[in-house]
């Protein structure tokens, strides 16, 4: 099955980053993709221009730009992608991040011996610029894992996935543009609706750059965005009088405590075990 690869840049992003992620979905794969769609976000500095010159050289037809006159954000910019994608298969990239150099050629052959799942993450290696291995975050392996995970967090790390372009072609799915922020929890939730299955992959396929700011960046607005998609996600999968909707409540309540908190819970062992309990 043939690979695309997928990937949005905005001007925030360092240049030495996207240099990396390029490199690590092409020169460092062991099997490499047939196309990498960049879609540039609006205007862009000087220094991410260079970056893309040089992999445009490098990678010639393989390297499809996208160019948006001015920043539509991460759901329309993949969805413009999306519409260019002449691949089997479609993996998501992040600008700043690292896919390790099996992944493709781990997703490929899950995705050969279980035709019936549509798409599939990973575990993620967590770093950053003080320490290369912190947390690893691992997903629920089963679609049946992912139906009992789900209302409680996003059951995939979005930037490791790899998808069918069928359930899009003929599915008819999307990311859904109505949400700036927490797309990929609005598709999980669009896509098992749909009858599609979803699986992760347990090993290691990604390394996760965690920002220095990333909780001072959670704002008020993208905790309510998310909790409106979890609690219409559980009425759809669920019903209207579930106990599971005591989930996306808490998790409201969590995202809105101090950022220290936030930080102090988001590493222990206790949301693991929230996560992790039937």
């Amino acid at each position: 099955m043939t690979i695309s690869v997928l990937m949005s840049v905005y001007r925030s992003e360092q240049p030495e980053y996207l240099d990396e992620a390029l490199a690590s979905v092409w020169t460092a794969q062991t099997l490499k993709p047939q196309q990498i769609i960049l879609v540039e976000d609006g205007t862009l500095t000087d220094g991410l221009y260079a970056v893309i010159d040089k992999w445009s050289r490098e990678l010639g037809d393989k390297l499809l730009i996208l160019k948006n006159k001015q920043n539509l954000g991460l759901t329309k910019s993949l969805n413009l992608g999306l519409r260019h994608v002449t691949s089997d298969l479609v993996a998501r990239m992040d600008s700043d991040d690292v896919s390790l150099p099996r992944r493709f050629e781990m997703q490929e052959r899950y995705m050969q011996e279980h035709p019936d799942v549509s798409i599939v993450g990973g575990a993620m290696q967590e770093f950053n610029s003080k320490c290369s291995n912190l947390n690893v975050r691992h997903y629920p392996l089963t679609h049946d894992d992912v139906l009992h995970y789900i209302y409680k967090a996003c059951p995939l790390a979005h930037p490791t996935v790899m998808m069918r372009m069928s359930m899009f072609r003929e599915g008819g799915l999307r990311y859904d543009e109505r949400f700036r922020t927490s797309q990929d929890i609005a598709l999980w939730y669009d896509a098992i609706c749909a009858g599609y299955k979803i699986g992760n992959l347990p090993e290691v396929t990604f390394r996760f750059r965690l920002a220095d700011d990333m909780f001072k960046r959670r704002s008020r607005a993208k905790a309510w965005n998310e909790f409106r998609i979890y609690m219409n996600g559980v009425r759809r999968l669920y019903g209207l009088f579930s106990p599971k909707y005591i989930y996306p409540i808490s998790r409201l309540m969590f995202r809105l405590m101090p950022v220290k908190l936030v930080k102090i819970v988001y590493s222990s062992s206790l949301r693991k075990n929230v996560l992790e309990r039937k």
